[in-house]
């Protein structure tokens, strides 16, 4: 409280973000720890899933082997339906199980196959390429050509070889792009209502590559066959220009390779939990059934003369697990909860962190701040300790308390030491040492013997320590000065 018997402290308290920033880094050892747990944690995880992954793997290629002993039997359908006795509702979802097979197939040679499936998506390297082409009446057919070089034959080969990439041709295509920008001439009448005139377009080429090496060889092919056509139309187009606006190569984040590998991957699962979940309702009879009749079919084709691979070598590769992506979601779980644990265990924490929660949480003036500790600790937790303490302040010594409180022309005033911590026992001391007017005692709340000197007394001084004096300490003392009309003159905090 002050002179004016108010109320003197919040029921809101602010929290010092430097202080809490040097209290998480001073429990660095548990942080490792954790990060270290997380490290196992995300291990285990990588760990189940590829073996989940494996043995799906292996249950199909199981699957297609038995189908595959099968294929020279010679009993017709319909026979094999008598035999083993299948209903039509059962044949049905047998048509469907097969149906998403041959999906789930596709998709998983897609997500192996495919560059943009294999690229990390926070790390792409963009080119770009861009031409402004003015040709009069010939702007619209000139940028369909420059257009038409991604569509040429042999182009993705080209492209296969100046980068040396392992993707097959038609995953190239996924990689490469190219937009016409056009700009309409207002100012000429076209009769033909499905006729337009260009006065000028904008022709840009994009390349996606996982390495700035292959997107600058395959930049290069695109300029060569830039270069060329361009040649062509000086050639033929008296009222042809092109002129390079941008020819760049970029590191970018892209939302959309992300967004895409994310849906391919859950189209893959949603077609294996669909297959698995059909095939898993037939019976043993049924799934004999199954085999011989619709998984061989792919043994069938295998066999034609014009397919070069054997059946027998045909073999189904699990999906890929990133053993760093698990590591990483581990790591970032585990740092996530050990953060919420001590920020939680600093928020409980009721003692005094900070000097300034004496004038921010109970407005009292705060007299002094007397730094005693020794930083015993060496390394970084001693570092991080004079870091912390020189965040509060330089700090003020026991003499220059005393004068000032000397100075307060007082005739008389009560030191009362909230706590009996030995640094705050020997501050107390040497600070009544230097102010004559000052008489040390204990807190008004743990003996009420002192209230009655107290209140002959000019005012009181509350003596607090960091880390040793909790809040409801505090606040009962404000409550007892209170109530006995006692003014509380200020705080002394001691570190």
């Amino acid at each position: 409280m002050n002179e004016n018997y108010n109320y003197s402290y919040e029921d809101e308290a602010e929290i010092n973000l430097v202080d809490l920033v040097f209290y998480l880094l001073k429990q660095w050892k548990t942080l490792i720890a954790a990060v270290l747990i997380g490290a196992v944690i995300g291990g285990g995880i990588y760990v189940v899933k590829k073996s989940s992954a494996d043995r799906a793997a292996e249950e199909l290629t199981a699957q297609m082997e038995e189908a595959k002993t099968t294929v020279e039997d010679k009993q017709t359908v319909a026979e094999l339906r008598e035999n083993y006795q299948i209903s039509e509702d059962v044949e049905t979802n047998m048509e469907l199980a097969y149906q998403y097979r041959q999906l789930y197939r596709k998709q998983l040679e897609y997500n192996q196959n495919s560059p943009i499936m294999q690229m990390n998506p926070s790390a792409v390297y963009s080119g770009e390429l861009e031409y402004y082409i003015s040709a009069g009446y010939d702007t619209g057919m000139i940028a369909l050509l420059y257009q038409n070089i991604l569509n040429s034959n042999g182009i993705l080969e080209e492209l296969k070889e100046a980068a040396d990439l392992d993707y097959q041709e038609q995953y190239i295509r996924e990689l490469i792009g190219c937009s016409v920008s056009r700009e309409n001439d207002s100012t000429i009448n076209v009769n033909n209502g499905e006729s337009l005139v260009y006065k000028n377009a904008t022709v840009t080429f994009t390349i996606n590559a996982a390495s700035e090496a292959d997107c600058k060889q395959m930049l290069q092919l695109i300029r060569d066959k830039v270069a060329e056509l361009d040649q062509q139309c000086r050639e033929n187009y008296e009222d042809y220009e092109m002129i390079p606006v941008n020819d760049s190569v970029n590191l970018v984040a892209s939302s959309d390779y992300l967004s895409r590998q994310k849906s391919n991957t859950d189209q893959l699962n949603t077609y294996r939990n669909t297959m698995t979940n059909l095939e898993s309702a037939f019976t043993e009879e049924e799934l004999v059934y199954y085999n011989r009749v619709y998984l061989s079919r792919d043994y069938e084709q295998e066999e034609e003369p014009e397919e070069t691979e054997l059946a027998g070598e045909t073999t189904i590769e699990a999906e890929p697990v990133s053993l760093v992506k698990w590591l990483v979601i581990g790591i970032f779980l585990m740092c996530v909860v050990w953060g919420g644990f001590y920020l939680v265990k600093y928020l409980l924490d009721k003692k005094i962190k900070t000097p300034d929660e004496m004038r921010s949480r109970y407005r009292l003036p705060l007299i002094g701040f007397v730094r005693t500790e020794e930083y015993a600790r060496k390394g970084l937790d001693g570092w991080l300790d004079r870091m912390r303490s020189r965040s509060w302040g330089s700090g003020d010594t026991p003499e220059n308390i005393g004068n000032m409180i000397t100075a307060m022309d007082l005739s008389k005033v009560i030191l009362c030491v909230e706590g009996n911590g030995p640094r705050l026992e020997t501050a107390a001391d040497e600070i009544c040492s230097y102010a004559k007017c000052l008489k040390r005692s204990e807190a008004l709340n743990k003996n009420g013997d002192l209230v009655a000197d107290a209140k002959e007394s000019d005012g009181v001084i509350l003596a607090v320590e960091i880390g040793g004096t909790n809040y409801a300490e505090i606040e009962r003392e404000l409550e007892i000065s209170r109530m006995q009309n006692v003014v509380v003159k200020g705080v002394v905090v001691v570190s």
